[in-house]
């Protein structure tokens, strides 16, 4: 076998270009193999980030003229689930944006999770530094420039701990940045990982509620309002 070894590497030296492409395309093989397990890995078997999984889910609108049709909830209306529900112990909102980061003429598209108050507690996350947003600074109009920033940009500043209390420009506007997420949180949408969470009351937002201990799951469900369903 050493002898099989010798003669291939002596066939390989001896045509350089063949050995390059060789190995060029056993690179991107090898790449491409780890992406798409890395991805497969992350829809279906990678537990989420966040407490008790089992026990929370995602509400849509139906379409009532198209049953099969389902989109996100108006702001007004999630507040409606939200206090009047007897289902689900606390239920929240999200969306995710394409936002801009950094100063103009050095400005980088990232993902941005737009979020409501209780985002954080519902999910049983708890941050890494500093405090997660107030129910007040979600309130119609108070307009509080706050942000969350992932773990991944606090490494990216070298976990430096001024983070906390700085200035992020987001599509030119300053947010004061006032909790790190924890490490490996990448919000409820597996794949895209938002690099900010910003809270905010977007036109067209998801729902995601915590169903109470106290009711048997069946029962639970039949008391979701017709308007909303469960994914």
């Amino acid at each position: 076998m050493i002898q099989d070894f010798k003669f291939a590497f002596r066939q390989l030296f001896k045509a350089p270009a063949f050995t390059v492409a060789a190995a060029t395309v056993l690179a991107l093989g090898i790449g491409a193999n780890t992406a798409v397990f890395s991805l497969v890995n992350t829809l279906f078997f990678a537990p989420p980030a966040y407490a008790k999984p089992h026990e929370v889910v995602q509400l849509f609108s139906q379409d009532k003229k198209d049953p099969k049709k389902f989109r996100g909830f108006s702001y007004p209306t999630y507040l409606d689930i939200r206090e009047q529900n007897t289902v689900f112990s606390d239920a929240m909102s999200f969306n995710l944006a394409m936002i801009g980061l950094g100063q103009k003429g050095d400005t980088r598209r990232a993902f941005a999770a737009i979020v409501s108050s209780n985002y954080f507690s519902v999910l049983g996350v708890p941050l890494a530094q500093g405090r997660a947003f107030l129910p007040e600074e979600e309130t119609p109009g108070r307009n509080t420039a706050v942000a969350i920033v992932s773990y991944g940009y606090w490494q990216k500043h070298d976990l430096d701990p001024r983070v906390l209390g700085s200035q992020l420009l987001v599509n030119g506007r300053p947010f004061t940045i006032v909790g790190i997420t924890p490490k490996g949180f990448v919000g409820t949408m597996q794949v895209l990982s938002p690099k900010v969470c910003g809270r905010g009351q977007a036109c067209d937002r998801r729902a995601g509620g915590q169903f109470r201990k106290s009711l048997p799951r069946r029962a639970k469900e039949s008391d979701i309002p017709d308007r909303s369903g469960v994914a």
